[in-house]
């Protein structure tokens, strides 16, 4: 089921994220990009980026099966979000960052991080449950910025996030207990 999900929702990603051939046509969908929309970008595009990070860790030390198949999925699905968060920025000729800092959510700290990176074996694959489901519950907070957009294509990524991510905590929820 999740593995349908997944290609579902990959899909989705695929006819919304432009080529050079469609990038005009595709700029209709953009109409109504308002500063919520552009601020969610630039905020989700690091978040994202720690996700995959974060997965691209648990592929090289985790041995647990189910985390690395989670592992892929967060890295593949997330790689294709970030890439239309990119577009709409480079779209509407906005920064690809924030002039300033702002919390995000479920954000790890460079502490935890380096922490996850010492560990090994069934301590990596629990703190890295942990810590990837803080990671996504945060995400889907972050969604309350473009959760009234007027735009299409945002509310179908909001949507979109929300369910995949929901999906990979109750997963990875089952994932922990199993390893408790």
């Amino acid at each position: 089921m999740l593995k349908k999900i997944s290609v579902l929702l990959l899909a989705v990603g695929v006819i919304l994220i432009p080529s050079g051939a469609n990038a005009s046509t595709h700029a209709k969908s953009l109409q109504n990009l308002g500063m919520n929309e552009i601020m969610f970008a630039q905020m989700m595009i690091p978040h994202h980026e720690q996700a995959i990070s974060m997965s691209e860790t648990a592929l090289k030390k985790s041995r647990n099966q189910a985390i690395l198949k989670l592992s892929n999925q967060i890295k593949s699905l997330q790689g294709t979000e970030k890439s239309q968060l990119a577009y709409w920025l480079k779209a509407t000729d906005s920064s690809m960052t924030m002039d300033h800092d702002m919390q995000m959510s479920g954000m790890l700290t460079t502490k935890e991080l380096a922490s996850l990176k010492r560990l090994t074996g069934t301590q990596f694959d629990r703190t890295f449950l942990q810590l990837m489901i803080k990671h996504h519950q945060g995400a889907i907070e972050m969604l309350d910025l473009i959760s009234d957009s007027r735009n299409a294509e945002a509310k179908a990524l909001a949507k979109a996030i929300k369910s995949a991510q929901s999906k990979e905590i109750t997963s990875m929820k089952l994932l922990l207990n199993k390893l408790k």
